[in-house]
């Protein structure tokens, strides 16, 4: 058996540095977005989450994992550090920077309550490809909560759709709170942020489709075939919808439901949009 804690440095101080940032990290708010703004890095936390970056190719975006004395000998934890250990030693990759804390430290860094400590510092990736054409793209319009934003990503990955757009106003996508609520969705999808509706709209030429209250507004389950065609949904915030500059420069639609209902949640409307359109690509 692997001896898992000789692969660990023991921190003992709340103040030590990498400490003090994963505290920020899960604090949230200006503080935290300023601290990924400039260091490039986001905060995990969870034994699944960990586990999943773990066994994707995203292994190297793993730069520090911390655990606790008492936890490192918990049995999904140990299974999970012993697989990193693994990987790293098979692929000849540098290892991450290790950290078990005293057990006393725990509540003041974790915000699972009564659960195991596992966190983790990644890499936040750059977007690979400009955003264009030819493939489906979900824009999310100023979507502020984030359970919701973390719930559509989520969804996303679960439809099939793998390109996110985000305008300015929609809460950040690597905040602790999303990712939890994304629960690994990040590692299947290619993530933009803070694009301007106009560039999204000179951009693409493909069918835009935005959510709407409106008389005018098509319904969802007509669309039929044009949904089987690279296109982008657009999502907007929880109060206002989706912004009107948006709404000028795409196909306006509603899911019908029954009169006198308040319109749906901003994520519950997502799934239904996106696997409408995954129904109709596959022919269930």
């Amino acid at each position: 058996m692997v001896d898992i804690a000789s692969y660990f440095r023991l921190v003992q101080s709340p103040q030590n540095e990498v400490m003090k940032q994963i505290k920020i990290h899960l604090e949230a708010g200006s503080r935290s977005a300023k601290l990924r703004k400039e260091s490039g890095l986001a905060c995990i936390e969870g034994i699944h989450l960990v586990d999943a970056w773990i066994r994707s190719k995203r292994l190297y975006q793993i730069k520090t994992i911390v655990t606790s004395i008492q936890d490192i000998q918990n049995p999904e934890i140990f299974a999970t550090l012993e697989h990193l250990i693994e990987k790293c030693q098979e692929n000849d990759c540098e290892f991450p920077d290790l950290i078990m804390i005293e057990d006393s430290m725990k509540s003041s860094f974790s915000s699972v309550v009564n659960g195991p400590c596992l966190m983790a510092m990644i890499e936040i990736p750059q977007v690979i490809s400009p955003f264009g054409d030819q493939v489906d793209t979900i824009v999310l319009d100023a979507i502020q909560d984030s359970g919701n934003v973390g719930t559509i990503l989520r969804t996303a990955s679960a439809a099939g759709y793998h390109r996110i757009v985000c305008t300015v106003g929609t809460a950040n996508i690597w905040s602790n709170k999303v990712l939890r609520a994304a629960m690994g969705a990040h590692l299947q999808l290619e993530i933009e942020e803070m694009m301007d509706p106009q560039t999204i709209i000179q951009s693409s030429s493909q069918n835009i489709y935005a959510t709407a209250v409106d008389d005018s507004a098509h319904n969802l389950y007509q669309l039929g075939d044009a949904l089987a065609k690279p296109h982008t949904f657009i999502f907007g915030n929880e109060g206002q919808g989706v912004s009107k500059l948006f709404l000028e420069h795409s196909t306006k639609i509603y899911i019908p439901q029954e009169v006198g209902v308040e319109s749906l949640n901003v994520s519950a409307a997502a799934a239904v949009c996106l696997f409408e359109a995954r129904r109709i690509r596959h022919n269930f």
